[in-house]
């Protein structure tokens, strides 16, 4: 069991490590689209660097990447406790109605209840994350970097 979760916890490491990754290629992506556009004359000379390079992260692959790992993270330790707390009650209220022996603990109908369950935890972890991120989600790069130098000009 330890083994398990060590190799689970490398492969989420592991995977952190690779969105790390990904933050500083998106960072160089945005030095180099910034000076191809300064280059054609796209906007003026003058105009900052940071606001552009936070508008860039914001709307870049980087925050789905970043949900999609917080999302695995809860569901990985969330699907051991729904199970846990699925089988505690199934098995309480076969006692407490002294259910028919087809309801017993392992039985096929348990087994399909309890398959039933974690699906919908997982769907329940899935539509909190697909919420979150899609409620604050910047998809216009133009708008964001509207935002980003109207919020540095006022600071």
């Amino acid at each position: 069991m330890q083994l398990i979760i060590l190799g689970l916890v490398a492969l989420f490491l592991l995977w952190a490590g690779l969105i790390v990754w990904t933050y500083f290629g998106v960072k160089a992506e945005a030095r180099k689209v910034y000076a191809a556009a300064l280059q054609r004359g796209e906007f003026p000379a003058t105009e900052p660097y940071e606001p552009f390079e936070t508008a860039y992260l914001k709307t870049s692959i980087l925050r789905v990447s970043i949900y999609r790992w917080l999302a695995s993270v809860t569901a990985v330790i969330a699907l051991p406790i729904v199970v846990w707390l699925l089988n505690t009650l199934w098995v309480r209220l076969y006692y407490l109605t002294s259910a028919d022996g087809v309801f017993a603990e392992g039985t096929l109908i348990h087994s399909f209840y309890l398959a039933v369950g974690c699906m919908l935890g997982l769907v329940l972890v899935a539509g909190v994350y697909a919420r979150a991120y899609h409620k604050g989600r910047k998809t216009n790069f133009e708008v964001e970097w509207a935002d980003e130098k109207q919020r540095l000009a006022t600071n």
